[in-house]
């Protein structure tokens, strides 16, 4: 139970994947509420957020991590960085670029994180919740679809 639970956060602080995995993980493998894998997952989701932010001075010193920045730069990220955290374009791409990404790029542009902290936040929010709700309502539309 408890290396469950640990697998449960490793998953959610997990920079790929993150909530998408960890989520159905608490689901399906540990058989908890998906409610409660939503409650326990959104704040171990953020903490990529926050590893970002803390060691940014330090992150920006290694020339690999300035050339993987550059490398992940596209018309799409262009707009993120020059909107300096514009909330409902943080709140989009947050979920699909990655918290931690977004949060890289806001720290890039000298935007702090208390701009950007909400937006992140909900696009983590609405991401989770519907993965959340996807795994509680899946397994019974299959089951009536297969029972038919």
């Amino acid at each position: 139970m408890l290396a469950g639970n640990l697998g449960l956060v490793v998953l959610a602080v997990n920079p790929i994947g993150g909530l998408s995995i960890a989520i159905p993980f608490a689901v399906f493998e540990l058989h908890r509420p998906a409610w409660l894998a939503l409650v326990v997952g959104l704040p171990f989701g953020y903490v990529q957020v926050l590893v970002i932010d803390i060691f940014w001075t330090q992150l920006i010193r290694w020339p690999w991590w300035n050339a993987f920045l550059e490398r992940r730069r596209s018309p799409r990220v262009e707009k993120l960085v020059a909107s300096k955290g514009s909330f409902w374009l943080t709140v989009l791409l947050a979920p699909l670029i990655g918290p931690w990404l977004v949060m890289a790029f806001m720290r890039y542009a000298h935007v702090p994180q208390r701009k950007v902290a909400i937006p992140i936040l909900l696009g983590l929010c609405w991401n989770a919740g519907a993965m959340a709700l996807g795994c509680a309502v899946a397994p019974q539309l299959i089951h009536r679809l297969l029972d038919r």
